[in-house]
């Protein structure tokens, strides 16, 4: 049965040391990045897993998220029941969060950044103040065209100081995330496969390997070819 683990990908380092070089005590250094990539390379999933072991405050960027609604999710994430003033909610997040900043991760940000709605932009421009008072790092996570997007936003764009894209993933990404997830063992042929049919996506990965193994039980297999991919 496959293994039911986080696997340290390439893309997971890379998010995980950007997010560490944000994390400094120096005033006046500017602490957000922004990570980019297809969907389905498993952003989100570096961040939850980011979130749960680092101790990060992590919000989905919902469609119909106003500023309101993203500030008492803000000072719900930190513990505190929130207030129902945006001027009160501001003080809980200045009270709690300047003394002792924690990273904050904001994914599906595109959402905000499609056609330039003003409400929207005022938005991510709450965020920058959070930033700046607070002293917060700040990770914003979304598709691979978001950093087009967010040049137009230059006082929000210029206190970006760490950008990771996620890429799809290779024979050898895929040969070692099999490693790492399976009790078999499968043949070279089986690796290409599904670099080959998932595109080298991270779900579709995953579903082959559990296919792969389903067949293996049932018939015996010792190692996994292509042709039991089929």
């Amino acid at each position: 049965m496959m293994k039911n683990h986080f696997v340290i990908t390439k893309n997971v380092k890379k998010f995980q040391m950007a997010v560490q070089r944000i994390n400094h005590n120096r005033r006046g250094v500017e602490r957000m990045a922004l990570v980019t990539g297809e969907v389905g390379l498993g952003k989100t999933e570096a961040a939850l897993h980011y979130g749960a072991h680092n101790g990060a405050i992590i919000i989905r960027m919902w469609e119909m998220m106003t500023g309101h609604w993203l500030l008492r999710e803000l000072v719900r994430e930190i513990g505190v029941e929130p207030a129902w003033r945006t001027e009160k909610l501001v003080d809980q997040l200045k009270e709690h969060l300047s003394p002792k900043p924690r990273t904050i991760i904001l994914d599906e940000v595109d959402r905000f950044l499609k056609n330039q709605d003003s409400k929207k932009i005022a938005v991510l421009e709450t965020l920058r103040d959070i930033h700046d008072v607070c002293h917060c790092p700040m990770v914003f996570v979304g598709e691979e065209w978001i950093d087009k997007k967010m040049k137009r936003l230059p006082r929000l764009y210029d206190r970006i100081v760490e950008i990771v894209r996620f890429e799809k993933f290779n024979i050898s990404d895929v040969k070692f995330f099999v490693g790492e997830l399976s009790e078999y063992r499968f043949n070279d042929d089986a690796i290409e496969e599904i670099t080959q049919e998932s595109g080298g996506r991270i779900r579709p990965i995953m579903n082959l390997i559990n296919q792969a193994e389903d067949s293996a039980r049932l018939n015996q297999l010792k190692a996994i070819t292509a042709r039991d991919l089929k």
